[in-house]
């Protein structure tokens, strides 16, 4: 059974080699197939089906202070991968946005069949309390989605009467299951003004007694000036703020970092974490690689500032455990007037909440103002004796088999398989691809009758580092930049096959 899981988590994180892509031209249809049950899901086929689920739930339902719930165990089934053409200036609408006065959610089971969704632009916050794929979330399954393609920069968020969120996935869900849902997008947000608050993540925003599951991030969540009040701002790697959740075997890992900067937080704190800006529930087996840059402006000394490996700050009168996890972080913060409360776990805890930290470790380097969590020197994380450590007898981490795909940190055991299981397909014989191991320059030959339409190198964990929209019969790719490892390098021919072979650059 857990090869057959790893074997579908495979698929999910991006190294599925038949997909075909569907691009939005900014118009929606009816899907057409599926009757929206279990055994029969509506099926969507295409970009302009997405776009129709989006239209279905925002503007066929007008209307007020309303509450409604759309679709409510209702299933559907993504059947290809989509992009959302935010390269050609189109702009994704939320599935079920939460509007200013108006409240629509999405209730039914979406699966987004381990497709990868790319170039999806988020629209500027308007009038929008949610944003992301899904804005409004609730009592709903949303599961087997990856987002990818460019970073994304949203240039201005607004809400004036209610707190908001902001995620790849989804901007706020209540009593909500997510499992097996992975962003790898860079997103700036140049500015948020939030009067009751803002929750920013990598997928979610704000998320109320939902589970989630093998959900990871893989892009950095920047914000550049903020102004909030009375709610303050959480952002976090997976999930900005967590209220009554339970979250398991999730990972965050920032290329650069997570950052606040430039604000002007009159009566708001702000607060950082490596998995959630703001948490109470449970967290087990996770783990954050990943720096916080944050420079805040506080007006007045009692509102400070949180910043936390794993979890900013916790709730007021709230329960809050974390199990078996470990955060690498450099912290930095500055500004005028901060009071900062720093954590290499938990950077801050209402004197009335409950914290439990089990089994927890966090970089040494970083002071932490509190006794949550074990410090450990990176020599000791990087040791079979650290991973037992997290494992208590019976956990799920595993030592980083290479060295460098995790960074020599531990890693969650079926999170290296899945990225390790490429189905390599070399039954191509019109192209030839030399010399591997490579150090500076990658060579592609293919025969004159071949007609390549692109190549692609990806990373082993899917992040794509190199493109180039067709080849001649001798093609070079650069790699001299690219930090050792090993890559996986992807040519689509014309005639719907592919080509993908392991490529080691020294």
């Amino acid at each position: 059974m857990k090869k057959l899981v790893f074997t579908m988590i495979a698929v999910l994180l991006g190294m599925a080699l038949n997909a075909q892509v569907s691009v939005w031209d900014g118009t929606a249809e009816p899907w057409t197939m599926g009757n929206g049950t279990a055994e029969n899901p509506y099926l969507i086929e295409n970009a302009q089906q997405l776009a129709y689920l989006a239209y279905a739930t925002n503007e066929i339902h007008h209307g007020n202070y309303d509450y409604n719930i759309m679709y409510a165990d209702t299933c559907f089934l993504l059947t290809t991968d989509l992009d959302l053409g935010g390269d050609n200036g189109l702009v994704w609408e939320p599935i079920a946005h939460n509007g200013f006065m108006t409240t629509r959610c999405f209730g039914g089971h979406f699966d987004g069949g381990n497709h990868t969704i790319t170039n999806m632009s988020l629209m500027d916050g308007a009038n929008r309390l949610s944003i992301g794929l899904f804005g409004h979330v609730k009592e709903g399954v949303v599961e087997n989605i990856i987002i990818d393609g460019n970073s994304i920069v949203v240039p201005e968020y607004h809400n004036y009467g209610e707190s908001g969120g902001l995620g790849m996935i989804i901007g706020f869900g209540e009593s909500v299951t997510v499992r097996n849902c992975v962003n790898k997008v860079d997103v700036t947000w140049e500015y948020l003004y939030g009067e009751y608050g803002c929750a920013v993540g990598g997928l979610f925003g704000w998320m109320l007694n939902s589970t989630i599951t093998n959900c990871h991030n893989l892009g950095d969540v920047i914000v550049s000036e903020a102004n909030v009040n009375h709610g303050g701002i959480c952002a976090g790697g997976v999930c900005g703020a967590l209220l009554d959740c339970d979250i398991s075997e999730c990972s965050s890992r920032n290329y650069a970092n997570i950052a606040m900067q430039n604000g002007d937080h009159n009566y708001g704190e702000v607060i950082c974490g490596g998995i959630a800006g703001r948490m109470s529930g449970t967290m087990t087996n996770c783990f954050n690689i990943g720096d916080f840059n944050v420079t805040a402006d506080f007006l007045e000394n009692e509102h400070a500032g949180s910043v936390g490996g794993l979890v900013g700050c916790t709730y007021q009168e709230s329960m809050t455990s974390l199990n078996n996890c470990y955060s690498v972080s450099n912290i930095s913060v500055a500004g005028n007037n901060v009071l900062a409360y720093i954590g290499g776990i938990v950077g801050n805890t209402d004197e009335t909440a409950q914290v439990d930290v089990n089994n927890c470790y966090y970089r040494n380097t970083v002071e932490s103002g509190n006794d949550f969590g074990t410090p450990k020197t990176d020599e000791e994380m990087k040791t079979q004796g650290f991973v037992d450590l997290l494992n208590a007898g019976g956990g799920c981490f595993i030592m980083d088999p290479t060295g460098y795909f995790n960074f020599g940190y531990p890693m969650l055991e079926w999170y290296y398989d899945s990225f390790n299981s490429v189905n390599e397909n070399k039954s191509i014989d019109a192209v030839s691809v030399y010399p591997n191991p490579a150090k500076d320059n990658i060579y592609i030959e293919l025969s004159p009758d071949a007609d390549c339409q692109s190549v692609e190198l990806y990373t082993l964990d899917g992040r794509l580092v190199k493109t180039c929209h067709g080849a001649s019969q001798q093609t070079t790719i650069h790699v001299e930049n690219l930090n050792a490892g090993v890559y996986i390098l992807k040519l689509r021919m014309a005639d719907g096959k592919e080509f993908a072979e392991r490529i080691v650059k020294e």
